[in-house]
């Protein structure tokens, strides 16, 4: 992080970035595909595999759901990765498209890391490299077409945030779940 004060709107807004995606990975650290996968409760959405050899996320492609579903990390690191950080990336740069409702993922928890970790790097050399924060996103973001880039740049910083706590506290459950 730059030295402070800075009045330099992409310093403070990569800083602050940077230090949730620190904190996201250090929780990460030596997560099990066991854990990753944990369903504690019923009905809850994951990656899941198909005969095929191919795996699918329950839910996507879909936005508003109430209530909300109980989500497993699997499902949580490709939210971040591919719903978030990749679907952004892809709309700074002008692609106009959405992802496919049936894009897959990964049973793997370190593949599913090192995922997430790419996704995060593009993203951020992507955002990086913006020269105006202040510029309305356009027509590539529908109905926040008229927000600015630090308006994204801080949902993406919701996200990293609640969903690295929802993943933070389902991995301190499985931890705990068999002691008294």
């Amino acid at each position: 992080m730059a030295d402070r004060p800075t009045t330099d709107v992409a310093t403070v807004v990569l800083g602050s970035l940077d230090a949730m995606v620190g904190q996201l990975f250090k929780r990460l650290g030596g997560i099990t595909n066991e854990e990753y996968l944990w369903e504690p409760v019923g009905h809850m959405w994951s990656a899941r595999p198909h005969d095929d050899g191919s795996v699918t996320v329950d839910g996507a492609g879909v936005r508003e759901i109430a209530p909300a579903p109980v989500t497993t990390v699997a499902w949580r690191l490709w939210h971040l990765s591919v719903d978030c950080l990749d679907d952004y990336s892809r709309r700074l740069l002008g692609d106009e498209s959405d992802l496919p409702p049936d894009a897959g993922w990964f049973l793997d928890a370190d593949r599913a890391v090192a995922a997430l970790d790419a996704s995060w790097r593009s993203y951020r050399s992507v955002v990086a490299g913006r020269p105006r924060w202040w510029d309305e996103l356009g027509p590539a973001w529908g109905p926040w077409a008229h927000h600015s880039v630090v308006d994204m740049a801080l949902h993406a910083g919701n996200e990293l945030v609640h969903h690295g706590a929802e993943i933070a506290l389902l991995r301190d459950l499985y931890r705990w779940q068999s002691r008294p």
